[in-house]
C-alpha cells in the first residue's frame, strides 16, 4: 500500500514539475521576445584629423604569372620595384591628400573637422601614437594605410588600385571607440558592405608596360582612391553616430 502510495506521490511531483516548466517556459519567451530598447547613438559635434601618415612602401604585385615561369616573375618584380621608386611623389603625397579629404567629407556630414597639429609620433613607427598626449579633448580621427599599390589577380592581365585602410574615431577623454573599420578600394573590395569601396572603372590598365607608361593616369588613380575612402569613411561615422546639432 505504501509502495503504491510513494510511486503516485512521485509521478504527481513530476507532473507538477513539468506543468511548472511548461508554464514558465512562455514567461521566458515572452522576456526574452520582447523589443529591446536601441542603445542612444553617441553624440559627436567636433572631430579632429590627426593626419594621415604616408605608407612606408608601396607594392605592385602580379598573381597572373603562370607557375614555373620564373624568369618573368623576378623580371616583373624588378620592374615593379623600379615603378615604385618612379611613384615615390606619388606616396609621399597620399597622407596629407588623405588628411585634407577627411577633414572636407567630415564637414559635408556636418560635423566640425579640422586636422590636429602637433601629434606626436615614434620616427620608427608613425602610427603608434600615444593617444592620452594628443593636444586636444575632442574626439579623435586616427586613419592610416594599410596597403598601397597596383594588383594584377590570378588569371587576369588587367592591374587595378589597391589602397586599403583602417580607420578609428575616439573620445579624447575616455579613449572609448566610437567608430573603428577596415576598408578595401579597388582589388580587395568585393561584396556590398560598406567597408568595400569599388575602383573607377576607368583605373584599369591590360598589362605592366602599359602601366609603367602611364604614370600620371596612375597618380590620379590614387587621387581618387583617397577621396572614396574618405567619402565612405564620412558616410560610416555620420551612421554610427547621432546627427551632428
Amino acid at each position: 500500500m505504501s509502495g503504491v502510495s510513494i510511486t503516485h506521490r512521485r509521478g504527481f511531483l513530476c507532473n507538477l514539475g513539468q506543468v511548472m516548466t511548461c508554464a514558465a517556459l512562455p514567461a521566458l519567451a515572452a522576456c526574452g521576445s520582447g523589443p529591446r530598447t536601441p542603445q542612444p547613438l553617441p553624440k559627436i559635434t567636433r572631430v579632429m584629423v590627426i593626419p594621415v601618415a604616408p605608407i612606408e612602401k608601396m607594392h605592385t604585385e602580379n598573381k597572373g604569372i603562370p607557375l614555373g615561369v620564373l624568369w618573368q616573375s623576378l623580371a616583373d618584380r624588378i620592374k615593379g620595384a623600379d615603378f615604385n621608386e618612379r611613384m615615390e611623389a606619388v606616396r609621399r603625397g597620399m597622407g596629407p591628400k588623405l588628411t585634407a579629404a577627411l577633414v572636407q567629407q567630415l564637414n559635408a556630414q556636418g560635423y566640425q573637422a579640422e586636422a590636429l597639429e602637433g601629434v606626436s609620433r615614434p620616427a620608427a613607427s608613425p602610427d603608434n601614437i600615444d593617444y592620452s598626449r594628443l593636444p586636444t579633448t575632442e574626439p579623435v580621427l586616427h586613419v592610416y594605410f594599410n596597403e598601397v599599390g597596383m594588383y594584377s589577380a590570378r588569371f587576369s592581365t588587367d592591374y587595378v588600385p589597391r589602397v586599403n585602410v583602417s580607420a578609428y574615431l575616439m573620445d579624447s577623454k575616455d579613449g572609448d571607440t566610437v567608430y573603428s573599420e577596415t576598408l578595401y578600394y579597388g582589388a580587395d573590395a568585393s561584396g556590398d558592405k560598406t567597408v568595400n569601396v569599388p575602383a573607377d572603372p576607368g583605373h584599369r590598365w591590360g598589362s605592366f608596360g602599359e602601366l609603367v607608361a602611364q604614370p600620371q593616369a596612375v597618380a590620379a588613380s590614387y587621387d581618387a582612391a583617397v577621396v572614396a575612402l574618405a567619402t565612405r569613411i564620412a558616410r560610416n561615422i555620420r551612421a554610427q553616430t547621432a546627427p551632428p546639432l
